[in-house]
């Protein structure tokens, strides 16, 4: 357990002057304000726990505390009972050995950031060196030249309005008033038919309110079908493409991802249009606010210019233009910020193992 729960010497010597400090002075008082004492519940005895886990000081919760208004003598009784509880014993422990990963994961962080900070572009890579160098590796990559003969590379609005017809079209919209559009995105689904989308996208907004995504595939994938017809081959990378096998993206420019890492190997083929991808290694997850299942609080900040620099994570930034593709390796943070007019495809098809979520058992946890 951390030194601050253990050390009772010190512990009983602050607790003293804290209650010192608000014995007769108490800041609400000091303020003009009537202390409303209220009851311990097991809100509060779950933040208790929470603060001591995350290494705060008994003096800082008990402070805390008294500004709502609780007495002090229950406060430090819970306190007390908290650090001394068997059960806080136990979670410490496991706390530690959490603390373990995270500095084996800092000291990877560490040596990553001497190395190069860009992500490195190859052209035509043989599909065994792209396994050995990047794949078994988890080394990002844009790779280039691999997808001249696709006929999707030819996509217009126009060829695209021909070759799909008029079906109705899942779309993601009303993104820009919801802070957490992303996680959220099951509310944000609606219907529309294909060509009003196009129309949408030929005036040329700069807007992240609507956006055809992977969120949408359920529907879209039949809908589509004719667009797999020009999706071509990654032989030696991926599985034969055909319907199912991939996820189509489509937006205006200013449409976002936000930050999250993805539970596969993924491949991010840009077929219109420009992408800026920013990106944080694993071996920093401990610096990404990682508050539900894989996405950040960080949300749609993709520089975290804001973030202090001693806890700022290395953010690896790149653009693919048309016909690029971008290799995002399992549980790399990433963060999509649609440039241009943009249309996409991702692939998790690969002929390489690629299973990762029999052994992820947080979902649902965090």
């Amino acid at each position: 357990m951390d030194s601050r729960l253990s050390s009772n010497s010190r512990k009983s010597v602050s607790m003293l002057d804290a209650r010192k400090s608000f014995r007769a002075d108490d800041p609400l008082r000091a303020l003009g304000l009537q202390p409303r004492p209220q009851a311990m519940d097991d809100s509060r005895r779950e933040a208790i726990a929470a603060r001591l886990l995350a290494g705060d000081t008994p003096d800082a919760i008990l402070q805390d505390m008294a500004r709502e208004g609780l007495p002090l003598p229950l406060i430090t009784a819970e306190i007390e009972a908290a650090r001394a509880h068997p059960y806080l014993k136990a979670a410490a422990l496991l706390q530690a050995r959490l603390a373990k990963r995270d500095w084996l994961l800092e000291a990877r962080a560490k040596l990553e950031r001497m190395g190069a900070a860009e992500i490195t572009r190859r052209d035509r890579l043989p599909p065994e060196t792209f396994f050995a160098e990047h794949y078994a590796t988890l080394t990002p990559v844009v790779l280039t030249g691999l997808t001249d003969q696709w006929p999707g590379r030819q996509w217009t609005l126009d060829s695209l309005a021909a070759k799909v017809g008029n079906p109705e079209i899942e779309v993601q919209t009303g993104r820009e008033a919801d802070a957490d559009f992303e996680l959220n995105s099951i509310a944000h689904k609606q219907r529309m038919r294909w060509h009003d989308i196009l129309a949408r996208l030929a005036d040329d907004p700069e807007t992240n309110d609507f956006y055809v995504t992977a969120n949408n595939s359920g529907l879209n994938r039949k809908a589509l079908d004719p667009l797999w017809r020009d999706v071509g081959d990654l032989p030696g990378y991926l599985g034969k493409s055909h319907l199912g096998d991939g996820f189509f993206w489509m937006g205006p420019k200013g449409t976002v991802t936000p930050w999250h890492h993805d539970l596969t190997q993924n491949l991010l083929v840009n077929m219109v249009g420009v992408k800026r991808v920013a990106m944080v290694s694993p071996a920093e997850t401990h610096r990404m606010r990682n508050h539900k299942h894989c996405f950040s609080r960080f949300g749609t900040d993709a520089t975290l210019a804001a973030v202090p620099e001693a806890e700022r994570p290395r953010v690896q930034t790149v653009e693919i233009g048309p016909g690029e593709i971008l290799f995002i390796p399992v549980g790399w943070w990433h963060h999509v910020t649609g440039l241009s007019l943009s249309i996409g495809m991702s692939f998790t098809n690969f002929v390489w193992d690629n299973e990762f979520t029999s052994f992820y058992r947080s979902e649902g946890e965090l």
